[in-house]
Protein backbone atom coordinates (compact mmCIF):
# COMPACT_ATOMS: atom_id res chain seq x y z
CA UNK A 1 0.00 0.00 0.00
CA UNK A 2 2.70 2.54 0.88
CA UNK A 3 4.81 1.97 -2.82
CA UNK A 4 1.55 2.98 -4.41
CA UNK A 5 1.05 5.92 -2.69
CA UNK A 6 5.27 6.57 -3.19
CA UNK A 7 4.34 6.12 -6.87
CA UNK A 8 1.28 8.34 -7.02
CA UNK A 9 2.99 11.23 -5.83
CA UNK A 10 6.22 10.49 -7.65
CA UNK A 11 3.75 11.14 -10.64
CA UNK A 12 1.82 13.52 -9.17
CA UNK A 13 5.74 15.30 -8.74
CA UNK A 14 6.64 14.72 -12.12
CA UNK A 15 3.27 16.15 -13.65
CA UNK A 16 3.44 19.16 -11.65
CA UNK A 17 6.99 19.78 -12.48
CA UNK A 18 6.31 19.17 -15.83
CA UNK A 19 3.92 21.58 -15.80
CA UNK A 20 6.82 24.42 -14.53
CA UNK A 21 8.91 23.67 -17.25
CA UNK A 22 6.00 25.11 -19.98
CA UNK A 23 5.64 22.14 -21.98
CA UNK A 24 1.91 22.85 -21.36
CA UNK A 25 2.52 25.42 -24.35
CA UNK A 26 4.21 28.42 -25.32
CA UNK A 27 4.06 31.39 -23.15
CA UNK A 28 5.33 34.35 -25.43
CA UNK A 29 5.71 38.20 -24.73
CA UNK A 30 7.26 40.68 -27.62
CA UNK A 31 10.35 41.91 -26.50
CA UNK A 32 11.20 44.37 -29.20
CA UNK A 33 8.97 46.41 -31.51
CA UNK A 34 9.33 48.50 -34.19
CA UNK A 35 7.52 50.24 -37.10
CA UNK A 36 8.42 52.15 -40.36
CA UNK A 37 5.97 53.86 -43.07
CA UNK A 38 5.89 53.52 -46.60
CA UNK A 39 4.20 55.63 -49.19
CA UNK A 40 3.36 55.03 -52.78
CA UNK A 41 1.19 56.12 -55.00
CA UNK A 42 -0.28 52.84 -56.33
CA UNK A 43 -0.60 51.50 -52.23
CA UNK A 44 -0.92 54.92 -50.48
CA UNK A 45 0.49 54.44 -46.60
CA UNK A 46 1.58 51.54 -45.23
CA UNK A 47 3.14 50.37 -41.73
CA UNK A 48 5.81 48.29 -41.76
CA UNK A 49 5.70 46.83 -38.34
CA UNK A 50 8.33 44.89 -37.03
CA UNK A 51 7.87 42.46 -33.60
CA UNK A 52 10.52 40.26 -31.88
CA UNK A 53 8.52 37.16 -29.65
CA UNK A 54 10.01 35.30 -26.97
CA UNK A 55 8.33 32.19 -26.31
CA UNK A 56 9.20 31.35 -22.52
CA UNK A 57 6.90 28.45 -22.76
CA UNK A 58 7.17 25.11 -24.55
CA UNK A 59 7.15 24.11 -28.32
CA UNK A 60 4.18 25.32 -30.03
CA UNK A 61 2.00 28.11 -32.60
CA UNK A 62 2.06 31.43 -31.54
CA UNK A 63 -0.64 34.17 -32.87
CA UNK A 64 0.56 37.68 -33.35
CA UNK A 65 -1.53 40.78 -34.13
CA UNK A 66 -0.53 43.86 -35.31
CA UNK A 67 -3.29 46.94 -35.21
CA UNK A 68 -3.23 50.36 -36.70
CA UNK A 69 -5.10 52.95 -34.46
CA UNK A 70 -5.54 56.36 -35.69
CA UNK A 71 -5.18 58.99 -33.29
CA UNK A 72 -7.43 61.70 -34.02
CA UNK A 73 -10.61 59.05 -33.78
CA UNK A 74 -9.07 56.00 -31.87
CA UNK A 75 -10.65 53.64 -34.49
CA UNK A 76 -8.55 50.90 -35.80
CA UNK A 77 -8.12 51.52 -39.54
CA UNK A 78 -6.55 48.10 -39.85
CA UNK A 79 -5.88 44.66 -38.36
CA UNK A 80 -3.76 41.38 -39.20
CA UNK A 81 -2.94 38.27 -37.30
CA UNK A 82 -0.64 35.67 -37.95
CA UNK A 83 0.32 32.40 -36.93
CA UNK A 84 4.10 31.35 -36.53
CA UNK A 85 5.87 28.28 -34.76
CA UNK A 86 8.25 29.21 -32.29
CA UNK A 87 10.22 26.73 -30.07
CA UNK A 88 10.39 26.91 -26.53
CA UNK A 89 13.17 29.50 -25.55
CA UNK A 90 13.84 30.70 -28.56
CA UNK A 91 12.76 34.33 -30.46
CA UNK A 92 11.57 35.26 -34.10
CA UNK A 93 11.11 38.20 -35.97
CA UNK A 94 7.63 38.69 -37.36
CA UNK A 95 7.06 41.16 -40.09
CA UNK A 96 3.42 42.27 -40.52
CA UNK A 97 2.31 45.37 -43.21
CA UNK A 98 -0.66 47.36 -42.26
CA UNK A 99 -2.27 49.55 -44.73
CA UNK A 100 -3.12 53.40 -43.41
CA UNK A 101 -4.57 56.56 -45.20
CA UNK A 102 -2.10 59.72 -46.39
CA UNK A 103 -2.61 62.56 -44.29
CA UNK A 104 -3.76 61.03 -41.00
CA UNK A 105 -1.57 60.06 -37.87
CA UNK A 106 -1.47 56.03 -36.60
CA UNK A 107 -0.42 54.14 -33.53
CA UNK A 108 0.09 50.48 -33.63
CA UNK A 109 -0.45 47.84 -31.50
CA UNK A 110 0.96 44.39 -31.01
CA UNK A 111 -0.23 41.19 -29.29
CA UNK A 112 0.82 37.47 -28.86
CA UNK A 113 -1.20 34.76 -27.63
Amino acid sequence: MSKRILILGLVAVLVLATGCMGLGGPNPRVVQDSATTDISLSKGLMYNVNAEVQNDGGDGDVTVTAALIDEEKGFTRDQVSTKVFIPAGETKRVSITLDGDIGRKYQYRIEVS
